[in-house]
């Protein structure tokens, strides 16, 4: 089949040469590719490996497998086989696929990997497998993705979408929605009565991640949402979506937040603030924003750099802070139960897309176009197809 092949840093490679993957277990899945996102996350593995490293050393902790690998973890498609053991999906399903691959994934994986006998982590145990200890994904190593033709994925990863609301393109921005839908859910089990129906909240930045969190806070019925971020193309894009804006940049820091209070209903702070972007400055004004007892919550990837930060900012208001990493197969679920009865507004949805490409230009038009013209993009998607 035809795919783009992950050899190592800035060698990404077209081929038609890849074996078609088959069903081996009774819970596999065969997905013909529709449609599927470029990601950040993409973009930083084609700069050097982070996910795929232990693939391109002594292999993947979850499966074994060695590079090279095909990219691409945000997708949707449509079944084309099923291992016998699968009872809730059938050829011609419209599906997303749930791309993490954690402890209970290993059994998948019994050729060659010596690791497959390892004992469930903590956190697999507790079913918070999105903190598995060796978490990764399908096309970050765990397994081939969907940057190709096929890909085969254990069927508890893979939901079917109302084909007759979500078309495949729109569906594969369930994965970077669900990102945004596992934030805010986590906010709830700290703000006051749970964050929902007329809290206010703020979202740093107006990235992809960003944009999908404003969407999902109006799934949640927020109150007011208010999107602070300096570029003006991507402020104009969170107020096409209906958000209030800010621009921080025209302000100190201090000033900053106190206009941002300001936006508020009570003019005394945010009930959630959801910090985006990942920036000393950001995460500061995530937890100053803030109303008391209000939580802050890490959506945003970091590089490793500390940040200075009082911590009895947070005692003296009894603020939260959480942290949260990626998603679960519930979330998914939510977010395409949330799409279909139209509390996720598919037409805005939709506006994220802005660019689609076929596999053979997708390193030129996708990958260097996104490096090069990020502000320019919200996600670029490939299909097999075109």
């Amino acid at each position: 089949m035809r795919g783009l092949l992950y050899y190592g840093a800035k060698d990404l490679r077209f081929s038609k040469e890849i074996p078609k993957p088959t069903i081996k277990n009774p819970d596999d899945v065969l997905v013909k590719i529709g449609f599927c996102g470029i990601c950040g996350t993409d973009l930083h593995e084609y700069e050097g490996p982070i996910f795929l490293q232990n693939a391109a050393t002594t292999g993947d902790k979850i499966s074994n497998k060695k590079l090279p690998l095909t990219l691409g973890h945000e997708f949707s498609g449509v079944v084309e086989e099923v291992g016998p053991g699968v009872t809730h999906l059938v050829p011609g399903d419209h599906v997303v696929v749930e791309a993490t691959g954690h402890c209970t994934d290993r059994h998948r994986y019994k050729e060659n990997n010596p690791y497959v006998n390892e004992p469930k982590c903590d956190a697999c145990k507790q079913g918070f497998s999105n903190c598995c200890k060796d978490l990764n994904f399908c096309g970050l190593g765990v397994d081939n993705g969907a940057l190709s033709e096929y890909v085969v994925y254990g069927a508890s990863h893979i939901l079917k979408i109302p084909r007759n609301k979500v078309s495949l393109d729109v569906a594969a921005l369930v994965e970077p929605l669900s990102v945004a839908w596992h934030a805010i859910e986590l906010t709830t089990n700290f703000v006051d009565g749970g964050f929902g129906e007329g809290k206010d909240a703020l979202v740093i930045g107006a990235g992809p991640i960003g944009l999908a969190t404003i969407l999902c806070l109006q799934g949640h019925k927020a109150g007011r949402i208010i999107c602070s971020e300096p570029a003006k193309i991507r402020r104009e894009r969170a107020a096409a979506l209906g958000a209030i804006v800010f621009d921080p940049s025209q302000e100190d820091e201090a000033q900053g937040i106190a206009s941002l209070k300001k936006l508020t209903t009570s003019g005394a702070g945010f009930d959630a603030t959801f910090d985006c972007s990942g920036l000393p400055i950001t995460y500061r004004t995530s937890i100053h924003a803030l109303r008391s007892r209000g939580v802050a919550c890490n959506v945003a990837i970091w590089a490793d750099k500390p940040v200075d930060h009082y911590v009895m900012d947070i005692t003296l208001h009894e603020n939260y802070t959480v942290g949260s990493l990626g998603y679960t197969t519930e979330d998914f679920r939510k977010v395409i139960e949330k799409m279909d009865s139209g509390d996720i507004d598919i037409e805005k949805v939709k506006t994220l897309i802005t660019g689609r490409i076929g596999l053979e230009n997708a390193v030129q038009e996708g990958f260097l176009e996104l490096i090069n013209h990020k502000d320019k993009h919200i996600k670029v998607l490939v299909s097999p197809d075109l």
